[in-house]
Formats: C-alpha cells, sequence, structure tokens
C-alpha cells in the first residue's frame, strides 16, 4: 500500500506519530470523526516533550478525548476513536469515561493493551463499546514506527531489546522493516525531521510487503 492509498483519517494519524517520534515521543496518535466521518479532534503522545507539567499521561488517546470540544460537538456517543495502538488501561478508561462508544485500532499491544478488560468488566459492558480491527498491514505499520522511534533514541539497550520483542509478538514484519531503515543508514547524518511521513511509510510498506 502506498500513503496515497490511505484515508485522511489514517494519514493524519501517521503524520501526527511521525511529528510524536520526531520530538522523541512515543509514535503513537489518535484522532475521533463525527457521524460524517469528518476529524473533530485529535491527539498524539506527548510523554518526551518536558514543557508539559506531567509528560507520562500524555497518551495519543487521553489527548484526543481531552481535545474534543464538547460545547460544539456534543453527540460523543455518536462518534469514533481511532487509534494506532490499542489502548492501555488509562486510555481506556479516558476515552470511556469521555462517552465514545466506537474504537477502531491499527495494531493490538501484547505488553500494554486493555481492551480485554472490556469483557471483564460489568460497567464496561454495559456501554456497548464496539471495537474494529484494522487488517494487519496498519499493525505492521505502527510497530515499525514504533520501533524506529526506539531505535533511534532508546539508549538502554536490554529495554530496547524488550520493547522490540514485545512489538514482534504481532507485527514482526513491521519491527524488521524499521531495523533495515535504521541499519541501512538512513538517520545517520539526518535527523528524522528531514523526512516526511509520506517518504518513511512508502520506505516501510516496501519492505513489509517483499
Amino acid at each position: 500500500m502506498k500513503y496515497c492509498e490511505l484515508s485522511y483519517v489514517w494519514k493524519k494519524i501517521y503524520e501526527s506519530e511521525w511529528k510524536s517520534l520526531c520530538h522523541k515521543s512515543k509514535a503513537i496518535a489518535a484522532v475521533i470523526v463525527d457521524e460524517n466521518g469528518k476529524i473533530i479532534s485529535e491527539g498524539r503522545n506527548k510523554i518526551g516533550e518536558q514543557e508539559i507539567l506531567n509528560p507520562r499521561v500524555a497518551h495519543a488517546e487521553v489527548e484526543a478525548v481531552r481535545n474534543l470540544d464538547v460545547t460544539k460537538y456534543p453527540y460523543v456517543k455518536l462518534y469514533t476513536l481511532y487509534t494506532a495502538l490499542e489502548p492501555c488501561p488509562m486510555c481506556l478508561g479516558t476515552l470511556v469515561m469521555g462517552g465514545i462508544r466506537n474504537v477502531v485500532i491499527g495494531a493490538h499491544d501484547d505488553h500494554g493493551g486493555a481492551i480485554e478488560l472490556i469483557e471483564k468488566s460489568k460497567f464496561l459492558l454495559s456501554k456497548k463499546i464496539t471495537v474494529t480491527w484494522m487488517p494487519q498491514f496498519y499493525g505492521d505499520i505502527q510497530r515499525g514506527l514504533q520501533a524506529i522511534k526506539e531505535l533511534l533514541f532508546n539508549e538502554d539497550n536490554d529495554k530496547l531489546e524488550r520493547m522490540l520483542a514485545d512489538f514482534s509478538v504481532y507485527n514482526s514484519r513491521g519491527v524488521n522493516a524499521a531495523k533495515t531503515l535504521v541499519y541501512s543508514g538512513l538517520f545517520h547524518d539526518n535527523l528524522p525531521e528531514h523526512y516526511d511521513i509520506e517518504y518513511i511509510f512508502n520506505r516501510m510498506s516496501e519492505l513489509i510487503e517483499e
């Protein structure tokens, strides 16, 4: 798949993820669309950005829900949150308490994903949350972008290996594509912000689909 073939929702998500990566935050992003498919809020991971008082909780889904102007868009239960990565417990709780009832997810998260909690909680079950998973390719791209971030900026080799192993549980093709790009020397002379997301996406897509 080429970047130009993506829906505008996923273009926005991956564009925001690349921005997060360039700020040394995690490459994770989310958007909320209204009942007509229009993007009405967005959020990206900002945990590496120290101008935020407590960046540890600046997760993509939390930011997207927090940024939703409910005075302008009050019919929250009709809206859909698209997120590149399976929400963690905090993000799941935030989107549920924020009124979101429809969620589309790009990648499974074997480590921090919390969607399974929906079936284990009477409260969450009562909210009748609809969850849709995107095809495998979207997960491979997602984990590939996350892997690029860790390969470039994670100086703890043991933690890096654990994270790459976690990303590979469902999306080893994406992780391998990221390794190929990074180890090829693509970023030796140029910082990530030298490239746009379309270029990186298309390079990764070619490697994933080989």
